[in-house]
């Protein structure tokens, strides 16, 4: 038996963020913008995201399998908008749609099935406290939780009207021989001659370092951060220091995927200068891309991409991951996005979990936006 449960973060007791980590790391499909790590200290530091709850799913104590987490999903409530009316419940509010570009959740990998289908009925058993409906925000859409997900909704009269589906940048390290996957580089050859040319406008071989166990590489980071467009604030810069709170989470972000072993600081350097750093966090057989910042005095030499393309080579000799996730956005990072081989499409659907009106109120909007395409 499973019950559900609706959590604030802000007040989980320390023996509920253990639970929370322990499923993380058991989870049939990888998240670590979903994990403890990530999310506990973004509600204690960052500003918005107080509201910020846990819908979770736990063996029921006193039932035949008591005890651990089975499914847990991060969301906030927000506004109506063209997916539904009201009020309801989203994993792509404002907060998190900042700092977690993957909405897949958290499920025991150990009972995929039976977890979802219990993370489903409770969408229904806590329909007044989603709003009667919640937003899932980027999904792996051939992902096994996404296709699982959907059939069970499905199967209990759970209206899903899927939405999105942009392609975003990701390398497969699993086809072909170690390095292959450098072949289909679309800008391979360029990026070569890029980085001859830089190494000669520099005067240095360029080296690429993990850094991760240096005690300081949070303040290296911010502190490089700074330097550049992101560090401005008078151009838009949304550098960590520029957040009320984003120093202070970012530290303590690091430091917990440290701890375990999965947070990789690339550095980018020739000689004693530094061109670009990159952190990316490994979980299961997949790496995910988080956040980098490259050198402006060097930027027409592409910094960036050579970084990039150096880790993607760093991770494949060094690592068993099958899989990068670029995590960037196609729609507003392209030139970022056309240098990755390979593709990962993203879904985004909206779930109605409540009665009969609700699914009325479903299927009266999709009608009205069939009209609207069918006028435009």
């Amino acid at each position: 038996m499973a019950r559900s449960r609706v959590l604030s973060i802000i007040d989980l007791t320390d023996q509920e963020i253990e639970a929370w980590r322990a499923l993380a790391a058991r989870a049939a499909e990888p998240n670590p913008y979903f994990e403890p790590e990530m999310l506990v200290p973004a509600v204690r530091e960052l500003s918005g995201g107080a509201g910020l709850r846990l819908l979770v799913v736990d063996g029921e104590p006193g039932g035949a399998e008591p005890g651990g987490w089975w499914a847990a999903l991060p969301f906030e409530m927000v506004p109506g908008d063209k997916h539904w009316p009201w009020r309801h419940a989203s994993t792509g509010s404002d907060f998190l749609a900042l700092y977690c570009p993957l909405g897949t959740p958290l499920v025991d990998g150990s009972r995929v099935d039976e977890a979802i289908e219990a993370l489903v009925d409770a969408f229904h058993e806590r329909r007044r406290e989603l709003g009667q409906a919640i937003d899932l925000h980027l999904l792996s859409r051939d992902g096994q939780v996404n296709r699982l997900l959907d059939e069970a909704c499905r199967a209990r009269g759970l209206p899903v009207h899927a939405w999105g589906g942009d392609p975003r940048g990701a390398v497969r390290f699993d086809e072909g021989e170690p390095g292959s996957w450098a072949e289909r580089m679309p800008r391979g050859k360029s990026l070569a001659r890029g980085r001859r040319r830089l190494e000669r406008a520099v005067g240095q071989t360029l080296v690429l370092e993990d850094r991760a166990d240096d005690p300081e590489i949070a303040k290296a980071f911010l502190d490089f951060e700074q330097q550049g467009w992101k560090g401005d604030a008078a151009r838009g810069g949304l550098g960590f220091r520029n957040r009320r709170g984003g120093q202070e989470w970012f530290s303590e972000m690091l430091a917990g995927f440290s701890t375990s072993g999965r947070a990789h600081v690339f550095a980018l350097v020739a000689g004693g200068v530094l061109l670009h750093m990159a952190v990316i966090v490994c979980t299961g057989s997949t790496a995910f891309g988080y956040f980098d910042v490259y050198s402006e005095e060097w930027a027409r030499y592409g910094p960036g991409a050579i970084g990039r393309m150096m880790a993607l080579s760093w991770l494949d000799e060094n690592t068993e991951v099958e899989v990068f996730d670029s995590s960037m956005n196609p729609s507003l990072y392209k030139d970022a996005t056309a240098l990755f081989p390979d593709r990962l499409t993203m879904v985004s659907s909206t779930v109605v979990t409540g009665g009969v009106f609700a699914r009325l109120t479903m299927r009266v909007m999709r009608a009205a936006a069939r009209v609207v395409r069918r006028f435009r």
